[in-house]
């Protein structure tokens, strides 16, 4: 699908189920990768900026309305599934992958041992920093602030303010100071 929200230099190869609504925009070199056995499913008002990328080999994931990625944001292999809700901003550089290497078996190479996807949930109305990592099996709730450069390894309660490595809980957003 080439539309006016498109860049020519975006990549669009959805193989599997999705498609884009016309409220779609694609920055230069943005990239979605949907393969033979994954499912893609984007709400309104969708933004990809430049060089940010979606790769779906298998699995699925599910953006709310008005979700924008900014330039480098990397959303990678959803196997176990990731919902991000409305009104989501994914600032610059950050990775989003639900999905382990196996290591348990030392006799066995990990790139050859069984993946561990694990499911990916970021509620409605949530701001994720530059440059952070969110890694397979959270949840972060509604509201939440993530600030640059954390890696969120455990769920984040709705409403809070987070930072770190490993992200941390500071303060709720209704506190004062």
């Amino acid at each position: 699908m080439i539309d006016k929200g498109i860049h020519p230099s975006a990549v669009v190869d959805i193989q599997g189920q999705g498609s884009l609504p016309e409220t779609t925009i694609l920055e230069p070199l943005s990239v979605i990768y949907v393969g033979p056995r994954g499912r893609l499913e984007v709400g309104e008002m969708f933004i990809m900026y430049p060089n940010a990328s979606i790769r779906i080999d298998q699995g699925w994931l599910k953006l709310g309305r008005e979700v924008s990625f900014s330039s480098g944001v990397h959303l990678y292999e959803p196997r176990d599934g990731i919902v991000i809700g409305d009104y989501v901003m994914i600032g610059a550089g950050t990775t989003i992958c639900s999905v382990n290497h196996g290591y348990d078996d030392l006799d066995t190479p990990m790139r050859h041992q069984s993946p561990r996807p694990q499911h990916i949930c970021i509620g409605n109305d949530v701001w994720i920093g530059m440059n952070c990592s969110i890694l397979p099996g959270v949840t972060i709730g509604d509201g939440v602030i993530i600030g640059a450069g954390s890696v969120v390894t455990h769920d984040l309660p709705a409403y809070s303010i987070c930072f770190g490595t490993p992200c941390t809980v500071q303060r709720m957003r209704n506190a004062q100071g």
